[in-house]
C-alpha cells in the first residue's frame, strides 16, 4: 500500500506540472469538458454536495478508503474529514475552472477554483480556494483518494 501511496504522489506531481505548464485556457464548465472529464468533475460535484448536506455515507463512498487531503490546518484521513464535516456549515459553494488530466486510463486528475460561503467550528472559512484532486479507477467505480485546497489570495 505504502507503494501505491508513493507512485500516487509521482503521478500527482508529474500531473500537476502538465496542468501548470497548460497554455490554453481550460473549460470552465463540465458541460464543456470531454465526457470521461464531465464524470469526474461531476464525481467532484457530488463530493462538494455530500459534505453540504452533511451526507456522511455518501461522502464515505466517493473517498477512497486510504484517502487523504491536504489543507492549511493539516492533512486529514477520511475519518478526520467526517469529523470535520459534522462541525461544518457549508452554506454555498460554486466550482469553476475545471481541468481534467488522465496520466493513464484509471487516474484522473482534477483542478479547480471553488467559492464558498462556510463556517467551520464558528470559524468564518469563506473564499474562494484553489483545489486539486485526484481520482482513481477501483474496479468499476472511480474515488476520491487525495485533495488539496489552498486559499487563493
Amino acid at each position: 500500500m505504502e507503494k501505491q501511496l508513493i507512485l500516487l504522489c509521482v503521478a500527482f506531481i508529474a500531473a500537476s506540472s502538465m496542468c501548470l505548464a497548460q497554455t490554453s485556457p481550460s473549460p470552465s464548465t463540465p458541460s464543456e469538458l470531454p465526457a470521461n472529464a464531465t464524470m469526474i468533475a461531476d464525481l467532484e460535484n457530488s463530493v462538494w454536495q455530500a459534505y453540504k448536506n452533511n451526507q456522511t455515507r455518501s461522502l464515505r463512498k466517493l473517498l477512497y478508503k486510504t484517502y487523504y487531503g491536504l489543507y492549511a490546518d493539516g492533512i486529514k484521513t477520511i475519518d478526520m474529514e467526517v469529523a470535520d464535516m459534522a462541525k461544518t456549515d457549508l452554506d454555498r459553494y460554486s466550482l469553476a475552472d475545471f481541468n481534467v488530466e488522465f496520466p493513464n486510463a484509471n487516474i484522473a486528475i482534477i483542478t479547480y477554483k471553488a467559492t464558498q460561503q462556510a463556517t467551520s467550528g464558528q470559524q468564518d472559512v469563506s473564499g474562494t480556494y484553489n483545489c486539486e484532486s485526484v481520482w482513481a479507477k477501483k474496479g468499476e467505480n472511480w474515488v476520491n483518494v487525495f485533495h488539496a485546497e489552498i486559499k487563493a489570495k
